[in-house]
């Protein structure tokens, strides 16, 4: 019996083809519409965590209980290469970065800038940060007393590769130090922050001019699989002993929250998104069965008096909504992940991306990826909305009367 009103139903469909077409039409628009926005800001939010972790952050930072910034801890811990032997020896890590960020003061013979210092170790960073693919002049950080510049605060300086800077910063003493060092490189991100505040210098010079012998502020630490991240901290907290060292163990979360922030401003957007074309397509399909029950009440009428309960006959009506809403779903998430696929190759000029890039590096072009878990939940919204479509013709037949309907003209 069931499929039996499930082929009726089908039938039924597409026995007025202009009102059912747009119908469809409309289904389709719709989810081919929400599958791409869906794609946009899911890939926009992976690239614009991507390119956060591979330039300032990473999936794990380590730095002392005490620190209350995040970015710039203001406390110091000792034991690196003990800590640092532990976390290399776990499976999950891929690789270590001991790093010395503070803020000073970058000088040349005609001006000086105050700039973010990102103290590095150059040969553990290029496994863990983009940043030495972004040089545009000289070369990357190879021995001591060196230093690179972002393009914009080299030109701020008006100094070029091979010349020396004066870098100085608040020692532990409260006193100011300075060090010469040689610029042997210049990058550039395309961010207007990062080119113009941020430089990079050997984690043993910045030491040595803040006085902090082998303390350091930051590990940063990048893993194999991102997806294990909240696992792996707690293991890595059990490992550390990290209350007992006056550890803290963050993950990318809590020290690029206004990541999260944005991520969470799109996904209201998204979300109304999804709103409207919910009922979109609630409306069109509701439209639809409405007409088509007030043109066949006669039938209807001749099926119960036939003997088709008024349960059946509504059941009916609602297997035709489902119909409308599936055929569309369909088409529409054919439509939709082309639409995907064409732009994963051949990318989206995203002019957003400018105004992206003042705060982070990123590219003018996306390249879209799936979002196949909103997919699914999209999907299975668009069949539950057409259900739902369906019940109030449904309920309006539950209490027609057979010699009614058969006296309707």
């Amino acid at each position: 019996m069931f499929w039996a009103l499930v082929k009726l139903a089908m039938r039924n469909v597409m026995r007025n083809k202009r009102r059912s077409g747009l119908t469809l039409a409309s289904v389709v628009i719709g989810v081919a519409a929400l599958f791409f926005n869906q794609s946009l800001i899911k890939s926009l939010q992976a690239d614009m965590v991507d390119r956060a972790i591979g330039i300032y952050n990473s999936h794990i930072q380590i730095q002392a209980a005490a620190s209350q910034d995040p970015k710039i801890p203001e406390r110091t811990f000792g034991r690196a290469a003990e800590l640092e032997a532990v976390l290399k020896s776990d499976p999950d890590v891929e690789a270590v970065s001991k790093r010395v960020l503070c803020t000073g003061l970058v000088a040349s013979a005609v001006s000086s800038v105050g700039t973010g210092i990102f103290a590095i170790d150059p040969d553990d960073e290029q496994k863990l940060s983009q940043i030495s693919s972004y040089i545009k002049e000289g070369r990357f950080l190879n021995g001591p007393k060196q230093i690179i510049l972002g393009s914009r605060t080299a030109q701020n300086l008006d100094i070029k590769v091979g010349e020396k800077v004066v870098v100085m910063a608040q020692n532990r003493e409260g006193s100011f130090e300075g060090r010469a060092l040689r610029v042997v490189g210049i990058f550039e991100t395309g961010s207007y922050t990062w080119d113009a505040t941020i430089v990079y210098a050997m984690r043993q010079d910045i030491q040595d001019i803040l006085a902090w012998g082998d303390e350091i502020n930051v590990f940063a630490v990048k893993l194999k699989d991102p997806a294990k991240i909240e696992d792996i901290r707690r293991r890595l907290t059990a490992s550390l002993k990290a209350r007992e060292n006056g550890l803290k163990i963050l993950t990318w979360k809590d020290v690029g929250a206004e990541i999260i922030h944005i991520q969470e401003f799109q996904d209201s957007i998204l979300f109304l998104i999804l709103i409207v074309i919910f009922v979109i397509v609630a409306l069109g399909n509701l439209n639809t069965m409405l007409m088509s029950l007030f043109e066949r009440i006669r039938e209807f009428g001749l099926m119960m008096a036939l003997g088709a309960k008024r349960g059946e006959v509504g059941f009916l009506l609602l297997v035709e909504s489902a119909c409308l809403g599936l055929f569309g779903l369909f088409w529409g998430a054919v439509w939709g992940l082309s639409i995907i696929v064409l732009f994963h190759f051949i990318g989206l000029p995203l002019p957003l991306g400018e105004a992206l890039s003042y705060f982070l590096p990123f590219e003018k072009v996306l390249y879209l990826r799936f979002a196949w878990p909103s997919h699914a939940v999209a999907a299975l919204m668009i069949v539950i909305v057409s259900c739902i479509a369906g019940i109030i013709p449904a309920l309006r037949i539950r209490k027609l009367r057979a010699a009614e309907a058969l006296r309707h003209v």
